[in-house]
């Protein structure tokens, strides 16, 4: 139920008929009647009682009407606040961030940021992830886009708002001679890492856990080159699932393990103490935690 349908209830409450309900809120009778048997059937009460000559209220129709009166004013009055704070809010806002970042979860908070604070003028600049905290501390940003660490760097905030997780990849068809009984040959299969950052640090780490002696074939900036790599034949790689879902070159690879003893990205908005401060920044940040799913989900590739 949305604050159209609630409208259209409170319409008929105060007409009790459809057909003037109708006139005033711009719609049809039918279309009318549609909206009143959803609610209906969402509370799982009746709402009106109506036959050829007179519609009325029921009992459940008035309860329901009292709090629909003080819920509608109350988002009346918030739209116009939010009206007021969009329309006097100005400034500028840079966001460094992923090109991986930009497709998957930029679209949906650029979008409402910019219907909320349109006067808000907003410039965003790609990269390698691994720069994400670096592009704050060096005041080349207001906001990044970052898969936050264990350890935030002093003078540094972060906001989580969503996780994603990390797989492995390998070509489409791999080479004979990296395969073992059971699986992959850990012994011999080559690497292809990041140079740097979170990503590093989580294969790193799994390697150390599993007493793994890797064979590092290369090491590039960006997890979009990885992926390209892999494709190639290089090697085998970890990276976010995400990743994946954009990359030109996702026909020509596989995923072939989601590891669990891997925890998946915390991935959150990272900026200033000082500009953690800034209007423009705080609303932004409110956006992305009220707009992105806990956790991001990915179909399986085929």
């Amino acid at each position: 139920m949305d604050t159209s349908e609630l409208y259209l209830f409170l319409s008929l409450s105060n007409f009790l008929s459809f057909r003037r309900t109708a006139e005033h809120c711009a719609v049809t009778p039918s279309t009318l009647s549609r909206a009143v048997a959803r609610m209906e059937d969402e509370l799982n009460a009746k709402l009106f009682e109506r036959d050829n000559q007179s519609v009325r209220l029921t009992a459940a129709g008035q309860k329901f009407r009292d709090f629909a009166g003080e819920y509608y004013l109350k988002y009346l009055k918030v739209k116009e606040e939010l009206k007021a704070v969009s329309e006097n809010m100005t400034g500028n806002l840079k966001i460094f961030c992923s090109v991986t970042a930009c497709v998957c979860l930029l679209p949906e908070l650029l979008n409402q940021y910019r219907f909320l604070y349109p006067n808000i003028d907003l410039k965003i600049e790609t990269g390698d992830a691994a720069q994400a905290m670096s592009k704050i501390i060096n005041h080349e940003a207001d906001l990044s886009i970052a898969a936050i660490p264990p350890h935030i760097p002093q003078g540094l905030v972060t906001h989580g708002f969503t996780k994603i997780p990390l797989v492995f990849i390998a070509p489409k068809k791999i080479p004979q001679q990296w395969l073992k009984k059971g699986g992959i040959d850990q012994s011999v299969v080559p690497y292809v890492v990041s140079e740097q950052g979170a990503l590093r640090r989580e294969i790193n780490a799994w390697f150390s856990r599993n007493s793994i002696k890797p064979n590092i074939i290369a090491e590039v900036a960006g997890n979009e080159a990885i992926v390209s790599l892999v494709a190639l034949g290089m090697g085998i790689a970890i990276i976010p699932e995400a990743v994946i879902m954009q990359s030109a070159s996702a026909a020509d690879i596989q995923i072939i393990d989601r590891p669990g003893d891997i925890p998946p990205f915390n991935v959150g908005l990272c900026t200033s103490l000082s500009k953690n401060r800034d209007r423009a920044v705080k609303a932004f940040i409110d956006v992305a935690k009220n707009s992105l799913p806990k956790e991001l989900t990915f179909k399986k590739l085929t």
